[in-house]
C-alpha cells in the first residue's frame, strides 16, 4: 500500500507540473498538445502503467481530448526508457504531435540478511486449494509462519490469501498458469507477462506486492526459460531483481517419494546434517504432506529449530545456474 500510496503523491505532483494554460491553443492559433507530468516520466517496474495525462485544444482554442490518439508500448515488466508519440489527426493527416520518454525504474530490494543457524524456512507450493486453510490452521497452533507460493489461476480458493496476509505468512508467486512448462517458459514475453498476471491477483487480494518468487519446477526447469535470454541466469534474475522479486528455489524436499505421511515425517526428521538455513519445499495440495506438517513442526521445535516467514530479505537459494 505504501508504494501506491508514494505513485499517487507522485502522480499529483506530475499533473501540477504539466499543465498549459486552456487559452494557450487559441493565442498559438495552432492545434496544441500539453503532456501532463515530468519528462522523463519515471514508473516503477512491475506497476501496471497509467497515463498521467494530457490537454489538447484545436486550432480554434477548442479542447479535443477524447480525440487524441496514443501511439506506442511500455513493457512494465522491463526496465527502460519507452517512447509514447501523442496524434491530433484531421482524417489521415496528423495535424499535431507530442512524444513523452516513460523510464520504467527498478524498484529497490532490502540488503540480504544471513538468518541465525537452525532457521527453518517452510513454504508451500501450487496453492491455494481446499487444504490450504488447515495449513495455515497448524501453523497458527504453533505461531509458525511460512511462505505460500500461489498459483493465481486457482480462483475457487483465492479468498483466503487476505487471511495468509494477516496472519503473518509471505505470499510469493508460483505462476498464473503452469499446466505447460513449454509455453511459460517459451520465452521471457511469455513468463512475465504470467508473472504479471498472478501479481495482479495479490494486489487484488491482499492490497500488497509479492516480493519472492519460485519457478514452476525450481530453477532446473527454468533453464528453458534461461536459454533464450543473452545473459542466462544472471539476466533472468537481475529481470526480477528490477521487479522487486528475489527467486527461492529449495534446500529441503522432504516430501515422500511414495507419497506417505510416515516417509515425509522421516525425511524431515533424518537430515543428513543438522539444519542451518533450510528452505523447505511442500505443497498444500498433496495431502499427505499437510497431514504430516505437525508432526514435523513439533519435532522440529523440541530440537531447537526456530521458523520464520521466507522473505526478500532471506539469500536466494538456486539449485542451478
Amino acid at each position: 500500500m505504501k508504494l501506491f500510496k508514494r505513485l499517487s503523491l507522485l502522480l499529483a505532483a506530475a499533473l501540477l507540473l504539466g499543465v498549459l494554460a486552456p487559452g494557450a491553443a487559441a493565442e498559438e492559433g495552432a492545434p496544441v498538445i500539453a503532456l501532463l507530468g515530468p519528462d522523463p516520466f519515471c514508473w516503477p517496474c512491475g506497476v501496471p502503467f497509467e497515463e498521467p495525462g494530457f490537454q489538447v485544444w484545436d486550432e480554434a482554442g477548442i479542447r479535443k481530448d477524447a480525440e487524441l490518439r496514443v501511439v506506442g508500448d511500455i513493457t512494465v515488466w522491463r526496465a527502460g526508457d519507452y517512447t509514447l508519440r501523442y496524434e491530433l489527426t484531421d482524417g489521415e493527416a496528423v495535424i499535431a504531435s507530442a512524444e513523452r520518454t516513460v523510464r520504467i525504474v527498478p524498484q529497490s530490494l532490502p540488503e540480504i540478511v544471513q538468518p541465525p543457524k537452525g532457521t527453518i524456512c517452510l513454504s508451500f507450493d501450487d496453492g491455494p486449494c481446499e487444504d490450504t486453510a488447515e495449513v495455515l490452521d497448524i501453523l497458527a497452533k504453533y505461531d509458525v509462519k511460512a511462505c505460500f507460493f500461489i498459483v493465481g489461476n486457482q480462483t475457487k480458493y483465492l479468498d483466503i490469501l487476505p487471511r495468509i496476509a494477516a496472519e503473518g505468512h509471505t505470499i510469493g508467486i508460483h505462476c498464473y498458469d503452469h499446466r505447460s512448462y513449454g509455453m511459460l517458459y517459451r520465452d521471457a514475453e511469455h513468463y512475465f507477462s504470467d508473472l504479471m498476471h498472478a501479481q495482479e491477483i495479490v494486489r487484488e487480494y491482499t492490497g500488497q506486492s509479492a516480493h519472492v518468487v519460485r519457478f514452476p519446477g525450481g530453477s532446473l526447469t527454468a533453464g528453458f526459460l534461461a536459454g533464450t535470454l543473452p545473459g542466462g541466469y544472471e539476466e533472468l534474475y537481475a529481470m526480477l531483481a528490477d521487479l522487486g522479486m528475489r527467486e527461492y528455489d529449495w534446500n529441503v524436499q522432504p516430501e515422500s517419494g511414495e507419497k506417505t505421511v510416515e516417509g515425509t515425517i522421516i525425511a524431515f526428521t533424518h537430515p543428513r546434517a543438522p539444519y542451518e538455513y533450510a528452505v523447505v519445499l511442500q505443497h498444500d495440495v498433496r495431502r499427505f504432506s499437510v497431514k504430516a506438517l505437525e508432526r514435523m513442526i513439533q519435532w522440529a521445535l523440541e530440537e531447537g529449530y526456530t521458523f520464520a516467514a521466507l522473505d526478500e530479505s532471506f539469500p536466494e537459494i538456486h539449485l542451478l545456474e
